[in-house]
């Protein structure tokens, strides 16, 4: 058996499921038909990225590979919007689980033969529980995600409304609408809170377009165009570009296991992996190491870092410091003083940040970001002055996968970037111009004290004090970390 656990009576009946013929398969796949009939006959196995490209055709389909074989599951998506955020709740199911579904789904609507009519507004009501409570009863062990909604649900106030969405609100416009909306159905006495809102992002919303993909779940930029163009070096396959391997939007090693991009080709995508994105993870070490964030590879994904001798790991439940450079003094503070961590180019760091930017942004964008994309593939224009990044320490909840938030301006403005870009790691924000964008009259230096753009970004500048970085050296720099720990008053 190979390393994927696809055998050869897997690939059978999976066609079979789905009534493709090996042609079929091959051509979804992009392989062979010999590769496929080979296989099936036993006389070989194809190599890995072979046996990715057919599983993914396989999946793509619908067909899902368990312990017992290929098997058509179903999915329903729902999301539940509370004064707290957004839940999506996943029901996975065989054809043969779909009455248990149907019977769960009911409980927000009613069922009249084999359809559900959902109720988007929603209360948690003593009588919803209990049914939630019997449902577990019922289906718990066959549909793990009711634990979920339960643990939801419980969580609101007796008869606090809640919304129920067929699907995540597609801009943030729109998202803001429904909270605003929910707001007002639990607290119909509080008038100013829209025009708190309306106060914090009404300029911003007036002059941007903003876009933040899903990280939380399998979010491909791209599937549906054809043929396949690569954004950053223009070629499809018929140019001789190749799209075979997995292209993360954010590196796997901050967390990104979800957003992918099918714009982006092998040979780019071999490059960002060894030139540009290793300084960015480097950059982000200690971040990555306090937040516990999960990658790929030994200790569940989560880093391991060497600065000189010294080890800095988390080991799933907490930060594991040796180090043989630790100062106490009278006050009960530590101070570690780090060897040398791993090398990085400030300038890569940058062009990592806007490649994301890049995967992602709106495709009617690309033809003003030429120069951009030039610099982020082959750092040409590195002569020009670059903005500097700002960052700063957030108080949001320790999430430990990355984000990535898109502002493309709406209207011609002096004073304002084309595109900015928001990086999230956590706690831990980074807010960047895109330069060279043929849409900016200027070298977007110094964009961030514009008093513009803080009168449109007036969120960043309510609770967060920000540093700004110059990240345009093109020589490589290593850092020797210095941390120091202060005991929490009691």
């Amino acid at each position: 058996m190979n390393e994927l656990g696809l055998t050869p009576q897997d690939v059978r009946a999976a066609r079979a499921l789905i009534q493709w013929s090996q042609a079929e398969l091959a051509k979804v796949a992009d392989v062979s038909v010999s590769t496929i009939a080979d296989f099936e006959k036993g006389l070989r196995t194809p190599i890995p990225n072979n046996l990715i490209a057919i599983r993914r055709a396989f999946e793509s389909a619908g067909v899902q590979f368990t312990p017992a074989g290929p098997t058509i599951f179903s999915e329903l998506s729902l999301h539940i919007m509370t004064q707290a955020g957004v839940t999506e709740m996943r029901f996975r199911y065989a054809l043969d689980g779909a009455a248990a579904v149907q019977q769960i789904i009911a409980t927000f609507g009613s069922a009249e033969g084999d359809g559900v009519e959902l109720e988007p507004v929603q209360t948690a009501s003593p009588t919803l529980k209990a049914a939630i409570d019997a449902l577990i009863q019922q289906h718990g062990s066959a549909v793990p995600p009711l634990n979920k909604l339960k643990k939801i649900i419980s969580s609101l106030g007796d008869n606090e409304y809640f919304l129920l969405l067929p699907e995540y609100p597609a801009t943030t416009v729109e998202k803001l609408r429904l909270e605003r909306y929910l707001h007002s159905l639990n607290h119909p006495e509080d008038q100013s809170a829209d025009e708190r809102i309306d106060d914090l992002f009404g300029l911003l919303l007036e002059r941007y377009n903003i876009s933040s993909p899903r990280t939380d779940q399998r979010t491909l930029i791209g599937a549906e165009r054809d043929p396949r163009t690569c954004r950053f070096c223009g070629r499809t396959a018929a140019g001789g570009a190749t799209f075979k391997k997995a292209a993360h939007v954010i590196p796997t090693a901050l967390g990104n296991d979800h957003l992918k991009s099918a714009e982006e080709c092998d040979e780019c995508n071999g490059y960002f992996g060894c030139e540009t994105e290793p300084s960015l993870i480097a950059m982000l070490d200690l971040q990555r190491v306090f937040l516990g964030t999960q990658g790929r590879g030994k200790n569940d994904g989560r880093p391991k870092l060497r600065f000189g001798e010294d080890i800095l790991l988390h080991d799933g439940e907490r930060v594991n410091i040796q180090s043989k450079s630790v100062i106490k003094d009278a006050s009960d503070t530590f101070v570690v003083n780090l060897g040398r961590g791993a090398p990085l180019t400030p300038s890569s760091v940058y062009r990592a940040l806007v490649k994301m930017v890049v995967s992602v942004v709106d495709e009617e964008e690309l033809p003003h970001l030429k120069e951009t994309i030039e610099w982020v593939r082959h750092g040409t224009h590195s002569e020009r002055p670059l903005p500097k990044v700002a960052s700063s320490v957030i108080p949001l909840p320790l999430n430990p996968s990355a984000q990535i938030t898109i502002y493309t301006r709406r209207h011609s403005h002096p004073h304002l970037p084309h595109i900015v870009g928001e990086f999230r790691l956590g706690c831990y924000i980074y807010v960047f111009a895109v330069p060279f964008s043929d849409q900016d009259q200027w070298d977007l230096v110094g964009f961030f004290d514009e008093a513009s753009f803080q009168e449109t970004f007036k969120h960043y500048f309510q609770a967060a004090k920000w540093m700004q970085q110059d990240l345009s050296r093109q020589d490589k720099v290593v850092m020797s970390p210095r941390l120091k720990f202060v005991r929490r008053s009691s």
